[in-house]
């Protein structure tokens, strides 16, 4: 065997607790008698208290999970002897000195001085016990100069376990005149069966420049198993080997298949923590984590992501975060537990919780999918569903129908199609269909005027539902039929469910738009409408246009392309050459199947329950009304007259009629036109429609029509004033 000279320096977990056992015993010694007496007995105190602590712990009789809490476990058996001796010679310092005062301390410290007299004994022998835990400490207290012995094996030997062998290879291939990187020594190897840690110490004035080429090479293994963590100077490193590959290096594990296909094009700078078999889905589960050099988890492309897994759309779910933007979950199903459909469990299910929170169906990782219909703090909570034909979005109207009616909500409904969902237009206190649609949202606008004025009489500030007064659901089905900016109704429409949006949430009024897409134009050209409503409220994304994902700003959508959700579960390869002869697959289809956020919920992949009809469900006795609105019984006679659009105006009474009746409109000819507004009156109106909500800038130009120098100037100026806030670049927020 040879020999070489390394130098051992403390690590600072052995070496703090080594120099406060050192300092303690006489620093502590000689201030106690010179504090205060509470102090001073606090300090005594404290001393026996350590000392009891640390005898019960060299006694082993501390438990080990409360020694693991403590994270330093190794410290504290290594140095459990010195430990203990030092809070005794403290104890016997700072106990007797907290009592006796100034007058014992100088005679334990100093007493040494005069070795004949009963204290200098007594000094003499705490010095010297003092000085041998010092001793003992040394290696923990400063570097040291040592010999370690390098084992010498046969040449051309293999390489097999234990130090022995490591040493041999190191010295042969690495640190020998003729190895890759000489000088350069392992020292210190700790060996453990599937892998090796160690310490490179380089010459004194160089930098350990070991490559994991080298190693790999030398120890024959992929570079990947090679990795290194600096030490307490440039001289000096730590080497991790792995003899077998790790998780993500083997391609049979969920770890090596994101690295290898997803990491470096997909979601680069991630990697994935505790992945395991998911009993869900017969598939793999796993958190995607942002590495150490890295924010946060990119926002990945569903489509491009689902390609690099070389799977299907309804087989990969990603779910971000909801609070932690370094981490994101990921779903690899062999089966989707949803294509099976999820039957209806029964109008129990429907019953809201005490925030609001109604179940509409299930998740791929077995949670039930919710949405919010009221907030008892926050009041109503509006709702969005989007989906083409034939995706299941009249399945979700007749759920969350059912579940407002069964709650004891009073559901006003508006269908300009005619035939969308009979139940729902059965469970409703009022309805309007067809080319008449427009007098439920004149109903539904004038219980809104009612509310209003009465919330000002009673200066009411949150809404507080009762019998009397309970819960409204206005909804719109096919709302694009409805809100066309072409013809005057649909002008009108657009202001009433504006106004709806911006104040139905304090006067307990939920606004359920149901619509093909979320785009402006499809819902009359109203940005707010659609703000509004989604990021103040749920959201349920079924099938629907590709380019509705770049329209939606709630957080958990990201990324998510409702475009590539596909119509059927499941179809057959198309065959490369079509003959008649082959036959003609029917595959399930998707009803149901998208995604729904909701404040305080996570996104993930949903179906909805399946409910051919809520008719059985019907409580046709139960069925709720507005009470509260005097013009209830003049509701025919309201919903004739159009709202004026262009000013507002609030219902006006006719004798004998009732409240709630509407003045008819001005005719163009008598309108007086308004002032053009300016441009910090124009601003702040669009976000007093948005109180509380955040709005960008592009909504707030095209709300506005002002020009882009205008309108940055104008924004900048009512930041600074207060009047508004600016959240982040490009996004705005008006408080109160």
């Amino acid at each position: 065997m040879s020999e070489i000279t390394v130098t051992r320096r403390p690590h600072v977990a052995d070496q703090v607790p080594a120099l406060a056992s050192v300092i303690a015993p006489p620093l502590l010694g000689a201030l106690t008698p010179l504090l205060t007496p509470g102090l001073a007995a606090l300090t005594a105190a404290a001393a026996v208290g350590g000392s009891a602590a640390f005898a019960t712990h060299y006694a082993g009789r501390i438990p080990d999970h409360v020694l693991a809490a403590t994270g330093l476990r190794d410290v504290l058996d290594a140095q459990r002897a010195t430990l203990l001796g030092s809070s005794l010679l403290t104890s016997m310092a700072a106990v007797p000195g907290a009592f006796l005062g100034p007058a014992y301390a100088d005679a334990l410290m100093a007493g040494v001085l005069d070795p004949v007299s009963m204290s200098g004994l007594v000094s003499a022998a705490w010095w010297s016990a003092w000085g041998a835990l010092t001793y003992k400490l040394r290696p923990a207290l400063a570097a040291r100069k040592v010999r370690v012995r390098v084992p010498t094996t046969d040449a051309g030997a293999p390489a097999g376990p234990g130090p022995g062998a490591l040493f041999k290879v190191w010295a042969d291939h690495i640190s020998g005149e003729s190895g890759a990187h000489p000088g350069q020594h392992l020292v210190g190897v700790n060996d453990s069966g599937e892998m090796w840690e160690g310490i490179i110490e380089a010459p004194q004035g160089k930098p350990v420049n070991v490559s994991a080429e080298s190693v790999g090479s030398a120890y024959r293994v992929p570079a990947a198993c090679v990795s290194f963590t600096p030490g307490h100077h440039p001289g000096e490193q730590y080497v991790t080997v792995h003899r077998t590959p790790p998780a993500e290096l083997d391609p049979n594990t969920m770890e090596g298949l994101w690295a290898r296909l997803v990491r470096p094009k997909v979601m680069p700078g991630t990697h994935l923590k505790d992945a395991q078999i998911d009993p869900a889905t017969g598939g793999w589960v796993a958190w995607v984590v942002a590495d150490d050099d890295v924010p946060a988890v990119p926002v990945p492309d569903r489509k491009q992501l689902v390609g690099a897994l070389h799977s299907s759309m309804t087989l990969v779910d990603y779910q971000p975060h909801a609070s932690n933007p370094r981490r994101g979950k990921i779903r690899i199903m062999e089966k989707n537990p949803l294509e099976d459909g999820v039957p209806f469990p029964g109008p129990q299910v429907l019953e809201p919780s005490n925030g609001g929170y109604i179940a509409i169906g299930r998740s791929v990782s077995g949670r039930v999918a919710r949405l919010q219909l009221f907030d008892p703090i926050l009041g109503a909570q509006h709702v969005f569903i989007a989906g083409v034909t034939g995706s299941g979005k009249g399945g979700v109207v007749q759920i969350v129908a059912l579940a407002a009616h069964l709650a004891g909500m009073a559901i006003i409904y508006a269908d300009p199609k005619g035939s969308s969902n009979p139940d729902v237009e059965t469970m409703a206190a009022y309805s309007a269909t067809g080319t008449d649609a427009i007098r439920a949202l004149r109903a539904s606008y004038a219980l809104l005027q009612a509310r209003v004025a009465e919330s000002a009489r009673l200066g009411r500030k949150n809404f507080k539902a009762t019998a009397d007064c309970p819960w409204v659901m206005t909804i719109v089905d096919e709302t694009h039929m409805i809100t066309d900016p072409a013809t005057e109704e649909g002008k009108e429409a657009v202001f009433i469910l504006d106004k709806i949006a911006a104040l139905g949430r304090n006067l307990g009024m939920t606004l359920l738009i149901v619509n093909q897409a979320v785009n402006a134009d499809k819902i009359g050209g109203s940005t707010a409408l659609r703000m509004n409503v989604i990021q103040g409220g749920a959201l349920v994304m079924l099938r629907t246009d590709s380019a509705q994902s770049n329209l939606v700003t709630v957080d958990g959508f990201e990324g998510i392309d409702p475009g590539a959700i596909p119509a059927a579960w499941s179809a057959e390869d198309e065959h490369l050459v079509w003959s008649d002869d082959i036959p003609i697959n029917d595959p399930a289809r998707t009803y149901g199947l998208g995604y729904v956020g909701s404040p305080g919920e996570p996104v993930q992949m949903m179906r909805t329950w399946i409910l051919e009809s809520a008719a059985p469900h019907i409580r046709h006795a139960h069925i709720t009304w507005p009470k509260d609105w005097p013009g209830w019984d003049d509701r025919h006679d309201i919903a004739e007259i159009p709202v004026n659009a262009d000013d507002g105006s609030t219902p006006a009474a006719r004798p004998g009629r009732g409240s709630g009746e509407y003045a008819p409109p001005l005719t163009a000819a008598f309108k007086a036109q308004p002032a053009e507004p300016s441009a910090d009156a124009a601003v702040l109106c669009v976000l007093d429609d948005a109180v509380g909500l955040e709005v960008t800038k592009d909504d707030i130009r095209t709300l506005t029509g002002l020009n882009e120098k205008t309108l940055s100037n104008t924004l900048t100026a009512l930041v600074k004033t207060g009047t508004i806030d600016r959240i982040k670049p490009g996004v705005y927020r008006k408080n109160h």
